[in-house]
């Protein structure tokens, strides 16, 4: 019996390619958002470099004490925000809104935060992910032109490689290797 050998860069390649359908299935399938975190507004439970992975919810499943991601409009610029909702009020015209604050402030956000500006509720935190996944269109391109330039590389000299010379016979070695010995047993008289 042959034992298979098992290979770690194949394992790894499986498992980074396991790894990234799942992203792309969460968020394209189910609405996933990942979100790497630049402020230390909600320290000590999240961190600027932590990858924050939110799921869409409704208005109806959020309470006072979720962090959620929103965006918000602050002159010509959409921010997405990522804060912990302190409670809910209705305005003037009895519609509600949630006020939020990040964990690391003393004072809550300036703004009112409504259900439709709210993408989605924090469900996990991937702690100092952000880093690479900041990085992730750039490692992907950097492997993609690695690729393009194998794939080149292997072309180039398939196309610019000699044909190898075909061996001659079997036969017509031995009968050369013959006419060898007789010449050189012929001298030796």
């Amino acid at each position: 019996m042959s034992k298979r050998r098992i290979d770690v860069l194949s394992i790894a390649s499986y498992i980074l390619l396991f790894f990234v359908a799942l992203v792309v299935v969460l968020h394209f399938v189910f609405g996933f958002q990942y979100v790497v975190i630049l402020t230390d507004s909600m320290e000590p439970n999240i961190n600027p470099n932590d990858l924050v992975i939110t799921v869409p919810v409704s208005p109806e499943e959020l309470h006072v004490g979720d962090v959620v991601l929103y965006r918000v409009e602050i002159g010509n610029t959409t921010y997405r925000i990522t804060h912990r909702i302190v409670g809910m009020r209705p305005d003037s015209s009895g519609r509600f809104y949630y006020i939020t604050k990040g964990d690391n402030r003393n004072y809550t956000d300036p703004w009112q935060v409504y259900p439709e500006q709210v993408i989605g509720r924090v469900v996990f935190v991937i702690p100092k992910i952000g880093v690479v996944w900041y990085y992730t269109p750039l490692i992907v391109f950097g492997l993609f032109l690695i690729v393009i330039a194998s794939l080149a590389y292997d072309l180039a000299w398939l196309l610019l490689e000699e044909e190898p010379v075909r061996p001659k016979s079997r036969k017509a070695d031995l009968l050369v290797l013959r006419r060898k010995k007789i010449k050189v047993y012929h001298y030796r008289r």
